[in-house]
């Protein structure tokens, strides 16, 4: 059975490219431009959530704590995406298993999801 991915990120490009090069590895790929809730999520049932730190109107680090709190997703990875500089340190604040830095090459995009979804 595929892998589920869940994108979040209010940058049409980035979904774009992301669910692209996911596709390529056969992994299932859900896209949003928005934080659609603790329900929305559990709703997609995805094995791992790629989340931009930076969200229209809401703070990437908040959805990821938000995640992380509820025993509905708290078990499911969270990478995330940012292109500031002190991203690890990002990722720790929001609970996030680890982050991707942007721009990223294709092949750091396939190694995190396989790390993170194996």
């Amino acid at each position: 059975m595929k892998k589920k991915i869940l994108v979040i990120d209010d940058n049409t490009g980035v979904l774009f490219a992301i669910q692209k090069a996911l596709d390529l590895k056969d992994y299932d790929v859900h896209v949003s431009e928005t934080f659609v809730g603790v329900d929305g999520v559990e709703k997609v049932a995805p094995d791992l959530i790629y989340l931009d730190i930076s969200l229209v109107g809401k703070d990437g680090r908040e959805v990821a704590q938000e995640l992380k709190g509820d025993e509905r997703t708290k078990h499911i990875p969270i990478v995330i995406l940012t292109a500031y500089p002190n991203a690890n340190e990002l990722a720790k604040e929001a609970r996030a298993d680890d982050y991707l830095s942007k721009p990223f090459e294709l092949a750091d995009l396939w190694e995190m999801t396989a790390k993170h979804t194996a």
